[in-house]
């Protein structure tokens, strides 16, 4: 923790959440920018999953949250940003919306008895994930883009990028654990969703999305003490009583006892969510990029809303002092 003049630490979550969830992202990441000065960029560790995880690699890169919400803007971007960009010449390949099996047979049925008989707190995801059968569409496509995006095998500053190993049930964090592979594949395999794409196999393991674990996997972060952790989350509403859906409902219990694990340790937290309507705004939304611009707007008011209200002074304070240290 930061006191008498010590550096400002400041952690980044990025949710999974598909399309929508990177158009969250960069609301967010903007709002945060245009109302505090900080740029996300700053961040001392970032761990991102599933669509945060190509968020977090395009920060590294050096894509500034000024050129990530000019997709959605329509804005020119900075001759920085558009140089990284034209660098990426494989075209986005995604499959149909649901599932696209290959066969009928589970990817790993044992996943079940692992979640209900072995202790612990049931993952019903990772059980579900092990029933399933894989998916047909290959995510090559995802691993092309993040390497010509980020050339460099890893960034150079701590990057977490969340996966779960379809083998064991248990979660993988590439550039944390000892697991040897490039952003490319760490950001397929982080993506690679249960009953759509096929799992990205690393180093003989295989691997699937890790918002399967947690759509967050922001307890990463608490036991590093930083001073502030920044959390942006597609697919939640810890603070909501209103009935949602299970999948939103328990997300949203798995995020509370995330932040109770971070704000043990003294850590101030900012949780930027969708409010309760636009989770309704967005049912219904096909992934096209005029609605990626409607969540892109949406996730950026509800940013400004928050940053704005008096109990989160603090985190403001915190964010001006780590821009003042640079």
């Amino acid at each position: 923790m930061s006191e008498n003049g010590t550096v400002t630490t400041i952690g980044l979550v990025l949710s999974a959440g598909g399309f929508s969830g990177a158009a969250h992202h960069s609301g967010v990441l903007d709002a945060l920018l245009k109302a505090t000065g900080w740029d996300a960029r700053l961040s001392d560790v970032i761990v991102g999953t599933s669509a945060g995880s190509l968020t977090a690699i395009s920060l590294r890169a050096g894509i500034s949250p000024s050129d990530l919400a000019s997709y959605y803007t329509g804005d020119p971007m900075s001759l920085e940003g558009q140089k990284i960009v034209d660098g990426v010449t494989t075209s986005l390949k995604m499959p149909d919306p649901g599932l696209s099996i290959n066969n009928k047979i589970p990817s790993k049925p044992i996943l079940l008895l692992k979640e209900l008989f072995l202790g612990g707190r049931p993952r019903p995801m990772v059980a579900i994930a092990g029933l399933l059968p894989e998916g047909k569409a290959e995510g090559s496509s995802f691993a092309e883009r993040t390497s010509q995006i980020h050339p460099e095998t890893w960034p150079d500053k701590p990057t977490w990028i969340c996966a779960v190993d379809l083998d064991s049930g248990k979660r993988a964090v590439f550039g944390r654990d000892d697991l040897k592979t490039d952003v490319g594949s760490a950001v397929q395999a982080s993506s690679a969703i249960p009953g759509r794409f096929t799992p990205t196999t690393i180093n003989g393991k295989r691997y699937i999305d890790g918002g399967v674990h947690s759509v967050t996997n922001s307890d990463l972060l608490a036991a590093l003490q930083l001073d502030l952790v920044i959390i942006s989350s597609s697919s939640t509403l810890v603070a909501s009583q209103e009935k949602n859906s299970l999948s939103v409902s328990w997300n949203s219990r798995t995020l509370h006892k995330e932040i109770e694990q971070i704000r043990s340790n003294g850590t101030e937290i900012i949780v930027f969510e969708p409010t309760v309507s636009d989770l309704k705004a967005r049912d219904g939304l096909e992934p096209t990029r005029d609605a990626a611009k409607e969540i892109f707007k949406m996730s950026q008011t509800s940013a400004f809303a928050r940053l704005a209200k008096p109990q989160f002074n603090k985190a403001r304070d915190l964010l001006k002092k780590s821009i003042s240290q640079i």
